[in-house]
């Protein structure tokens, strides 16, 4: 052996061990590293009802981070692959499964919604965040007080149709724009072809399906069809992307025989319709009316359809004078109900707001009709 790679024996071989180290502790950093996650998970779990299969993806996080975790000591092994494998299993099973008929997810021009909408209930997802901003105190007392409880319950009716996709995972990933963008869409049932459809427009935090499927039940009154497009987590539809997202779903609903549409947003989604409303055309749809759930724009333009405002007595986030201000510059265009609630009035007074907004809608059809 020549001197030159006899001197270079040492360093390979401080170099291996150099390397081996680094193998045998880099998974013990990982574990430490998803722990808290792990810890976080498994007392959110029990605590906010998670679906079946929130508590595999739980399963399969604490295997993974446990076998991490003994790497060092090669006890307990295969955890993190079994870990990795039941994840891997619940995520295929999601994926696969069949989409129910009542709430449906498309992606607007056209194509099917991404597979990743389909990796986590929305329900685990919704409720997690939501008690994690109630326990922050991120939301005033007064318009949270019942909020906890009223998502449960509209989540408990939701998962009764089954098959439900959420577009709250591509939201939050960047993926909707006018070019492509998810809309929850409800049928009615034994309807095959409506004529009427309402569009409603999510608010801040992005589009769910279960304020669809909420707005849907008081759609049903009319026979309408109810969809729900994505414009993005803040929901800016005052903008031109939310202008331009509203003509393509206009565009659609032409194509599927729609012939009405009443145009429908909560919260900031309810600000940005109000801002929208007089420029909305479409050469083969009429617009019916407007309805405001939790928000108006100040300086929107007094409406040139007839209008429906639904508040809550006690919001803080859209307040009462701002809304009362709004049905009063709109004139005798707008109908206002006040309800006993916070800002979330559309959850935690549900039958209050669907029987108002039911009605309402059925008082437009009629004189349609006459």
């Amino acid at each position: 052996m020549s001197s030159t790679a006899a001197e270079c024996v040492p360093c390979v071989l401080h170099s291996n061990q150099k390397g081996g180290r680094i193998r045998r502790w880099l998974p013990l950093g990982l574990g430490l590293g998803l722990l808290p996650v792990a810890m976080l998970l498994g007392v959110a779990a029990p605590r906010i009802h998670v679906s079946v299969s929130g508590w595999s993806y739980a399963v399969g996080l604490w295997l993974v981070t446990l076998g991490l975790l003994t790497h060092p000591w090669r006890s307990w092994r295969g955890l993190t692959r079994a870990g990795l494998g039941l994840m891997l299993l619940v995520a295929v099973s999601r994926v696969a499964a069949s989409e129910g008929e009542q709430v449906q997810l498309v992606r607007l021009p056209h194509g099917r919604s991404p597979w990743v909408n389909r990796l986590v209930a929305e329900r685990d997802g919704t409720l997690l965040v939501a008690h994690a901003l109630v326990l922050a105190r991120s939301l005033p007392s007064s318009d949270s007080r019942e909020f906890i409880a009223a998502l449960e319950t509209a989540y408990a009716r939701l998962d009764a149709v089954g098959g439900v996709i959420t577009p709250a995972v591509a939201t939050y990933l960047g993926m909707q724009s006018p070019e492509g963008f998810d809309t929850v869409v409800v049928p009615t049932p034994g309807k095959a072809t409506p004529e009427v459809a309402v569009i409603f427009l999510h608010g801040y935090a992005g589009n769910f399906a279960v304020y669809c499927w909420q707005m849907a039940q008081a759609a049903r009154a009319i026979g309408a069809l109810t969809v729900c497009p994505s414009v993005g987590p803040s929901g800016k539809w005052g903008t031109a992307d939310g202008a331009r997202t509203v003509a393509v779903t206009l565009d659609w609903l032409a194509s599927q025989g729609i012939r009405r549409v009443f145009l429908g947003g909560l919260s900031n989604g309810g600000l940005g319709a109000s801002l929208l409303v007089n420029d909305l055309s479409h050469p083969r749809i009429e617009l019916s009316g407007l309805v405001l759930v939790s928000g108006a724009s100040s300086s929107a333009p007094v409406p040139r359809v007839p209008t429906l405002v639904v508040q809550g007595r006690h919001d803080t986030m859209m307040p009462m004078r701002s809304m009362r201000a709004y049905v009063a510059k709109a004139g005798p265009v707008a109908s206002y109900v006040e309800v006993n609630s916070g800002h979330f009035a559309f959850l935690d007074q549900r039958e209050v707001c669907v029987r108002a907004i039911s009605g309402w809608l059925v008082q437009q059809e009629q004189r349609v009709v006459r």
